[in-house]
């Protein structure tokens, strides 16, 4: 019987992964690779929504109980967090124990409050910043500079699939940690058993 950490990292190697031999595609950073990860393609599926709600959910709970304080709402980045952090917040109202999601602009609101952060608005509350793919952690970066705008207390990073390419590394620099549901060795090990 597959655990829905399997039945998630089935669905990311079926519609989010593509590999070639030769680093042939191009990455938000301008650097070449030999994959390319499009979490799109998976975390707005209604068959993966369920399966990320819980994941998440359960990892934040994981970091709930080691500080012994409660995480009151997740997001990160449009459009790459926002699935995700609805799911979360959907299974979370399911299971009784309600987080709040949010989104972070690319840049703050052009007109009007001029706002970085949509959706959940707390000043001091504590948050988790998600990520469907870290690489050089940029982008995270931008989402943690938003949510501090909002006058969030960022806990930690989760994201979906660490690449492994520095990311974790200069949020850790940052002062923030990160944790990971998948890693790039764990796609390129369901591929390579799909090969065999």
């Amino acid at each position: 019987m597959e655990t829905p950490k399997d039945q998630l990292l089935r669905l990311l190697v079926q519609h989010s992964f593509q590999y070639s031999a030769e680093p042939v595609f191009t990455l938000a950073s301008g650097r070449k690779s030999r994959y390319y990860i499009n979490c799109k393609q998976t975390t707005f599926m209604s068959e993966a929504m369920p399966l990320l709600g819980r994941l998440f959910f359960e990892q934040i709970k994981v970091i709930e109980r080691k500080d012994s304080e409660r995480i009151v709402a997740v997001g990160g980045l449009t459009l790459g967090a926002d699935p995700i952090a609805y799911a979360v917040a959907y299974h979370s109202a399911l299971a009784g124990e309600p987080i709040q999601a949010f989104s972070v602009r690319k840049e703050p609101k052009g007109h009007g409050t001029q706002k970085w952060v949509e959706g959940f608005e707390q000043p001091g509350a504590r948050v988790v910043i998600i990520e469907d793919v870290v690489t050089t952690g940029a982008s995270t970066l931008k989402a943690i500079d938003g949510a501090l705008h909002a006058g969030f207390q960022i806990v930690k990073v989760l994201a979906l699939v660490d690449r492994q390419e520095g990311g974790r590394e200069e949020l850790l620099k940052s002062g923030y940690a990160m944790e990971s549901i998948y890693t790039t060795e764990d796609l390129l090990r369901i591929v390579r058993q799909q090969c065999d």
